[in-house]
């Protein structure tokens, strides 16, 4: 299958660059992405369509009590994570034989972490939900704060690059998922019963993560906690936590921002656009995780390095800009079909929001130079000033332009990263000495 799919790439690519689908790495590390994409792209379009159902079934008032619920609670998502992720997968690839001890003590240094966001988020929601029902699905959606610690097997598969196992249990899950939901529907059930179906999404996930690496002839119960190296794993990812706090901030705030000036029927309409904008994120995600082995290993080779990075940026900037242009031509006629005649104020932010796409995608790479030469404090002053600026804009443009201010300020933040790596010098010429 590999093989058909690299001899219909050589027809459309030039013959000076028809070296690079013969190289073995790079046909490695394409597999693995292929099965990541194709994997998740799958999964992420059955939820969105499901959400989409959702959305249609619950109305734009319901429908926002839903997505501010889940926008506030993950206001605290940083701190489930502890920003470890990508510190454990560049561990993992460097030390291998430190698995077992790498595992259970990010495992523990999680569920500390899933623990502290989950306490946060049900004090939050009492001081600052608006009415009961909020505060509850604030709440019950928090808990999958403490669930997610199991995604540390994820990232152990990322690194042995072994995509073909996490998606397996990623498309388990999203069936049964998927199945839940449509039978909430068709049930008529309510809103908080739709957040439980979202909360037990992560279960199954955890459940088919730990099958998947006991059938790999791995054991958990071999995994063990070393306080040191979670103070050294943490040293190095407390800058990632940070910035992981500003990303939840910029992603997240305008949603709460307009619940609390607009109201949630607002916030419905608004997330419907989101949906369609934000579906595409993982994109980057994926191929950044993928090749970030890759990278990290060429690191002995300047040349090598230099190649790998800059066409990690033209290739996010390129494919950010080929889906911003027809979506934000379409996004009238997207809405409708999708979301349904109620949702159609939303395509006024979709056309802003799409443009986005461009910011995000070029800071998800700039984050994996910034990671591989640990400059973790440079990645969390370009977020943090994003988030800010975020906060800042949405306090005016919500209020003057509804909705579509607050896309304007998600466009305007987003894009501040990669501008803020152009304006300071320092920053710019290391990062442009490596991109060639």
């Amino acid at each position: 299958m590999l093989d058909k799919i690299f001899a219909v790439l050589e027809k459309f690519t030039p013959p000076k660059l028809r070296w690079i689908l013969n190289h073995e790495g790079f046909r490695r590390y394409f597999a693995n992405t292929g099965w990541m994409f194709f994997g998740q792209m799958f999964s992420l379009l059955i939820a969105f369509f499901i959400g989409a159902w959702i959305a249609r079934y619950l109305g734009p008032q319901n429908f926002g009590v839903l997505s501010f619920s889940m926008s506030f609670a993950g206001l605290f998502l940083f701190l489930a994570s502890l920003g470890i992720d990508g510190v454990l997968t560049r561990e993992l690839v460097k030390f291998p034989e430190k698995q077992n001890e790498l595992m259970g003590t990010s495992l523990g240094l999680k569920l500390i972490g899933g623990s502290l966001a989950f306490i946060l988020s049900a004090c939050a929601a009492f001081l600052f939900g608006h009415n009961n029902l909020i505060r509850m699905l604030i709440i019950l959606f928090a808990l999958t704060f403490i669930l997610q610690a199991s995604s540390v097997i994820t990232l152990f598969f990322q690194a042995k690059v072994l995509a073909k196992k996490v998606i397996k249990v990623q498309l388990i899950s999203m069936a049964i998922s998927s199945v839940l939901k449509v039978l909430a529907i068709l049930s008529g059930m309510s809103v908080f019963w739709i957040m439980l179906v979202y909360v037990l999404d992560t279960i199954w996930m955890g459940f088919g993560l730990v099958i998947a690496y006991r059938q790999f002839g791995l054991k958990i119960r071999n995994w063990t906690i070393n306080w040191s190296l979670a103070r050294s794993i943490f040293k190095d990812s407390w800058p990632l936590m940070l910035s992981g706090a500003a990303i939840s901030i910029y992603m997240k705030i305008d949603q709460v921002m307009i619940g609390n000036i607009l109201g949630e029927k607002q916030v419905g309409l608004y997330a419907a656009a989101v949906k369609i904008s934000e579906i595409w994120y993982f994109i980057p995600v994926l191929i950044c995780a993928s090749v970030f082995p890759a990278i990290v290993n060429a690191k002995n080779d300047p040349p090598l390095y230099k190649r790998r990075l800059h066409n990690l940026y033209w290739l996010m900037f390129i494919l950010a800009a080929s889906l911003a242009v027809p979506i934000s031509i379409l996004a009238r006629p997207l809405v409708r079909i999708i979301f349904g005649q109620g949702y159609l104020p939303a395509a006024g932010a979709l056309q802003i929001h799409i443009w986005a796409g461009i910011g995000i995608f070029l800071a998800v790479a700039l984050s994996q130079y910034l990671l591989s030469e640990n400059l973790n404090i440079i990645n969390f002053v370009m977020t943090l000033s994003s988030a800010v600026l975020n906060i800042i804009l949405n306090l005016f443009l919500i209020k003057s332009w509804g909705i579509n201010g607050a896309a304007f300020a998600t466009l305007i933040s987003y894009l501040s990263i990669p501008v803020t790596f152009l304006i300071y010098t320092s920053i710019r010429k290391r990062v442009l000495k490596h991109a060639g």
